[in-house]
């Protein structure tokens, strides 16, 4: 059978079509020959004669070009080499149509959208390759959809999946407002005319380099899964993408949901979403009642789908919605939703809500704070109040006596419980067995070289810098934090991604690396829980937040986007278990302020106080999820609720 398989393969034949620089040829070339080691007969198509076949398996074949040489400049090149090479391909493909192996697939770079037009004249099938990253491809295909205007009108451009990225982040060709590139442009924008119509579309990159698996909203849930099944619930975890089980406990139900990866943006993302998983989901669950001995009697949801709650109604379970952020966040969405909140705000506005302190429009969520850069995510963030007094139990990933107050007030009206904080057991009340980890992670942790280099420093004596898998900081701030973090003359464990290491400055690690050490990632909470670190510099995400303060580690509130600025402020102003950087007229936190921040928190005036604070969460966090905690309560009393159903 794989002879015949073979056989039938070796008479397929693919014809492969980069444009003719080598930063497109290299990468098409390697994928002609992954083709043909797949037994396909692979041609290879050029437009020089000199170039010499690196590969037996791969035939090379050439279409002139000679008029290439005699342009003056790049937009002629590009204008002619349509013109004439769409023709020569069109006789070189007519030509091969008698031979003993006819071209079957034309395979051309993405850079030449008309190729699928002359493939789809001789009946070939055809797929646009994109050399680039598909990052680079995506600002490029919002570009030409019209998403955002070039040059940019802001200094922050927002995308669907991507980090923030400022003008210094983008591809030249969309910062230039001189003109200077017009047929380059019109390049860039074209490979997206008829990529629709190709019969595939291939991307020089990995799946796991560029997938954003949202980490902010499975880990705590995952960790929730497992406090149920320590209480004796069957639980099963449902994922629209593989992973393997975190414990023996949870078994793991994928729904498939590969429509997703051909989303146009976060809208058509979140429309497909609903539309088939919620079908899907129906289905699992209609199979769960008919082959399982013990059918589901709950579906817990993130809150971020509200739809859900209509798929367990219809098959008689209860529901939980499930809120991963602060409460005090969520908080701010409900009244938005309501109308007591009313946006968009104006620059020096003062915004007042019940059980909430007074808050700054710098203190509110970058969605609250500026709704027109997030128009599809503010809605999604909004419609999860849609439904959600309909739900037997809302849960939230905080404790109770962190945000008491507007806890108390949402819960006089609504069947609110708190059961966090969500982080692994090991590092609270240590009762789950084998608890130690959230068991996904986004990035390989360099686990040894942290622990080992920590070891080696005093207690308190360590700054730990880390902004998250997703939040990018510019050059000019990367610079500020590097020489701020010089000056203040500590040990530091500064985590940046391999994507952002080239914003550093020239020979930064090289001149720090006796008080310093750069890693690309590591074990957030194995290093939060190290003797050695005296305060953590970060963004104030939630899952960081939490994990800062269940583990009494002082932070420095260095906010970005999305919930992070209302974070710091509570972490700053209410919980006082930290301080917030503040920023010069250009929204830049300057050296000078990095360096007064490190110095106040590790030894200035304010140290002692702030670290008794960060000792009180860290005893109430372990209270809360302990046997009789408020969490504990929480939880006990759901399970109370299935079981006597």
């Amino acid at each position: 059978m794989i002879m015949a398989r073979q056989s039938r393969l070796g008479e397929t034949h693919v014809l492969v079509l980069p444009f003719p620089v080598q930063g497109h040829i290299n990468p098409m070339l390697q994928f002609s020959k992954r083709l043909a080691s797949k037994s396909l007969r692979v041609t290879l198509i050029t437009t020089s004669k000199s170039m010499q076949p690196s590969a037996s398996s791969v035939n090379f074949e050439s279409i002139e070009f000679e008029e290439g040489e005699r342009t003056t400049n790049v937009d002629d090149y590009l204008e002619l080499y349509e013109r004439l090479i769409s023709k020569r391909l069109a006789k070189f493909i007519e030509n091969q149509t008698c031979s003993q192996h006819p071209a079957k697939v034309l395979v051309y770079d993405s850079c030449m959208p008309w190729a699928l037009d002359v493939a789809k004249k001789f009946g070939l099938q055809g797929a646009s390759f994109f050399t680039q990253s598909w990052a680079v491809n995506a600002i490029f295909y919002q570009w030409k959809q019209g998403t955002f205007r070039a040059p940019p009108e802001e200094p922050v451009v927002s995308l669907p999946s991507m980090p923030e990225l400022r003008l210094s982040d983008l591809p030249s060709f969309v910062c230039d407002d001189s003109g200077s590139y017009p047929g380059l442009c019109k390049l860039v924008k074209k490979q997206f005319s008829n990529f629709e119509e190709a019969n595939w579309v291939f991307c020089n990159t990995y799946d796991k380099l560029e997938d954003e698996v949202v980490q902010g909203h499975i880990n705590p849930m995952l960790q929730f899964a497992k406090r149920l099944a320590s209480k004796g619930l069957k639980v099963t975890f449902i994922t629209t993408k593989p992973m393997q089980s975190p414990s023996t406990s949870i078994s793991i139900q994928t729904i498939e949901f590969p429509e997703g990866e051909k989303a146009n943006g976060a809208e058509e993302f979140a429309h497909l979403y609903k539309t088939l998983v919620s079908e899907r989901l129906a289905n699992l669950i209609d199979h769960l009642n008919s082959s399982s001995s013990d059918p589901p009697k709950a579906l817990v949801y993130d809150s971020f789908l509200p739809w859900a709650l209509d798929v367990a109604k219809q098959f008689g379970l209860h529901g939980a919605s499930f809120f991963t952020q602060s409460w005090s966040n969520s908080s701010i969405y409900y009244h938005l939703n309501q109308g007591t909140l009313k946006v968009p705000l104006e620059e020096n506005a003062v915004v007042s809500l019940p059980s909430m302190p007074v808050l700054g429009i710098n203190d509110l969520p970058s969605f609250v704070s500026d709704t027109g850069s997030y128009p599809g995510l503010l809605k999604m963030v909004i419609d999860r109040f849609s439904n959600f007094q309909e739900a037997d139990w809302l849960f939230c990933n905080t404790f109770k006596e962190l945000e008491h107050e507007v806890i108390n007030w949402m819960a006089s009206k609504w069947p609110i419980k708190t059961v966090g904080p969500t982080i692994p057991s090991m590092y609270l009340d240590k009762r789950l067995k084998d608890d130690n980890d959230y068991g996904l992670h986004l990035f390989k942790p360099d686990s040894d070289l942290c622990i080992k280099w920590l070891d080696s420093k005093e207690t308190d004596s360590v700054v730990y810098v880390s902004f998250g898998s997703l939040a990018g900081l510019t050059e000019e701030q990367m610079l500020e934090l590097s020489l701020g973090l010089k000056r203040s003359d500590r040990y530091f464990l500064w985590v940046v991604r391999e994507a952002e290491q080239n914003k550093l400055p020239s020979n930064f690690i090289e001149e720090t690396s006796e008080r310093g050490l750069v890693v690309s990632w590591c074990p957030q909470l194995d290093v939060l829980a190290h003797r050695a670190v005296g305060c953590f510099v970060t963004h104030c995400g939630w899952n960081s937040t939490l994990e800062a303060l269940s583990l009494g580690v002082p932070m420095i509130a260095m906010p970005q986007w999305t919930d992070q600025p209302t974070n710091a402020k509570f972490v700053a102003d209410v919980w006082q278990g930290g301080i917030r950087v503040s920023k010069d007229e250009k929204g830049v936190v300057t050296k000078e302020e990095v360096e007064r921040c490190i110095r106040e928190i590790m030894e200035g005036e304010r140290s002692l106080e702030i670290r008794k604070n960060s000792e009180k969460w860290k005893n109430l966090a372990k209270e809360a999820v302990d046997e009789g905690g408020s969490s504990d309560k929480n939880i006990e009393e759901f399970v109370a609720k299935l079981l006597c159903n």
